[in-house]
């Protein structure tokens, strides 16, 4: 399916690694400019670096998305550069483990800082562009643990901050909508990453996965492969959904 994205201009935060750079990579393949952003420098360099060496459009760019005036600046830039985006993928985010009455006080806010303030600062950044030439797409990484109070591994917090992700695509989707830019949300079960293999057990992953309909771990590119659908004008009546892409575990 060509999906017809050659030649647009795609901003992607946490695109250094895991989710992030797989939908990066995802969408330079289809032909976008890709800003692969990232708060780690040394990420998102390799990663777009390694793009590059396969012929792909990409620009690295080291951006923490909780620093607002950070985020303001690094789209002011893009314009006299790359363009404004047209598309912008929220996949940065913190995963926090735990009991609740056992985490910092402070560890909800150090977590949402990412997870949902990262994405409201990068929209604030994107849609006046995006309205002004009545075109934009927003795609945001949720998380089954939103619809799931954040499942049976102890990020009860991490769920809580998806849950407002969730809550922000749809309310973005109504506010967007009458400038033509859609927002969705994707929503992953548990990835084969580096962020989650950090966060979980191997004893941990082997209760889970017999609970998987489809007896296996998602992959990045299970992810990228409908961030990219979502991009295109294909996916243009698409918007204010939350799509799950879990092997069906949500009705287990």
């Amino acid at each position: 399916m060509d999906l017809n994205l050659k030649g647009r201009v795609a901003f992607v935060t946490g695109g250094g690694a895991g989710i992030g750079e797989a939908i990066a990579r995802a969408l330079a393949a289809e032909g976008c400019t890709v800003c692969v952003a990232d708060r780690d420098e040394n990420a998102a360099t390799r990663a777009a670096a390694a793009m590059t060496r396969d012929g792909l459009s990409t620009h690295a760019i080291t951006l923490d998305v909780a620093a607002a005036d950070a985020v303001e600046a690094t789209f002011a830039a893009l314009r006299g550069k790359t363009g404004a985006p047209e598309i912008l993928v929220n996949a940065a985010g913190l995963l926090s483990t735990g009991h609740v009455v056992d985490l910092p006080a402070d560890e909800f806010d150090r977590v949402a800082r990412v997870n949902i303030d990262g994405i409201i600062n990068c929209v604030k950044a994107a849609v006046p562009a995006m309205a002004a030439a009545r075109r934009g797409r927003i795609i945001n990484i949720a998380s089954v643990s939103a619809m799931r109070g954040g499942g049976s591994v102890g990020n009860t917090l991490y769920g809580a901050t998806k849950a407002g992700v969730v809550a922000l695509t749809m309310g973005l989707a109504r506010e967007l909508g009458p400038s033509d830019i859609t927002v969705n949300a994707v929503a992953p079960a548990i990835l084969d990453t580096a962020m989650t293999h950090a966060a979980l057990t191997e004893e941990a992953r082997r209760r889970i996965l017999p609970r998987i309909p489809l007896g296996r771990f998602a992959t990045a590119t299970d992810i990228a492969d409908l961030v990219a659908f979502l991009a295109s004008d294909r996916a243009g009546f698409i918007t204010g959904t939350v799509i799950p892409v879990d092997g069906g575990i949500l009705t287990t």
